[in-house]
């Protein structure tokens, strides 16, 4: 049983690792961190920050978190055949995505998980993850931007993924619980725009400070 603990404070301290955070603090001396609340900025702005070729590193690495997780470090933990014990890859990766929202190294804050959830989700079931992918990227670049691309994505996932157990793939019908449960954490995160597409107001959302306001002269002194 130690052997699935350790698996699972491995997995959170994988998706704790903030290397967007540490990026652009080397690169600008800034935070990602938006003031006021518990979340990053937005991905637009991450790359308008640090440039696409550091933007796309950054997303590569969050997602590369949920494939290490449900894979190499389930083997080594687990044994040659960790899908066997279902629940456990399950937990593992939603404890990753969960320590990349609530990052040990940030003060459990962080990102909204989407990279991390991709990354789990492209190594459990391939063909609807990356179908859903490319419907959030089409959202994302023609259609507004990378917020509505980010839900549409999580909530294509499950249906693909439904479709692809029923049609192809029987075997895997077990992969639909964490994919769904990813799905449904995607959007929580995302909670705030979702009520705002939908025209609700959501009254437990904290006034965001502008990333780009000034500071006070006295905060300008201490960094």
């Amino acid at each position: 049983m130690s052997d699935y603990l350790y698996y699972f404070i491995t997995c959170f301290l994988i998706g704790s690792l903030p290397a967007g955070e540490l990026l652009t603090r080397l690169k600008t001396g800034k935070s990602m961190l938006l003031p006021g609340t518990r979340n990053t900025i937005a991905p637009a702005k991450m790359f308008e920050i640090l440039g696409i070729p550091t933007g796309i590193i950054v997303c590569l690495f969050d997602g590369l978190k949920g494939f290490l997780a449900v894979y190499p470090v389930a083997i080594f933990f687990i044994g040659p055949d960790p899908y066997s014990q279902y629940w456990a890859i399950s937990l593992g990766g939603f404890l990753t995505v969960l320590g990349h929202c609530n990052s040990l190294f940030l003060g459990f804050r962080g990102g909204r998980g989407l990279a991390p959830t991709f990354g789990v989700m492209v190594t459990l079931l391939p063909i609807p993850a990356v179908i859903a992918l490319l419907l959030g990227l089409w959202l994302a670049f023609w259609g507004l931007s990378s917020k509505p691309g980010a839900l549409s994505a999580a909530g294509a996932m499950p249906l693909l993924s439904i479709a692809w157990v029923i049609f192809v793939k029987p075997a895997e019908i077990d992969y639909l619980y964490v994919v769904a449960t990813m799905s449904l954490w995607t959007m929580w995160e995302h909670r705030d725009e979702l009520f705002s597409y939908m025209g609700i107001k959501n009254q437990y959302q904290q006034p965001q400070k502008p990333v780009n306001a000034e500071e006070p002269a006295d905060t300008k002194a201490n960094t």
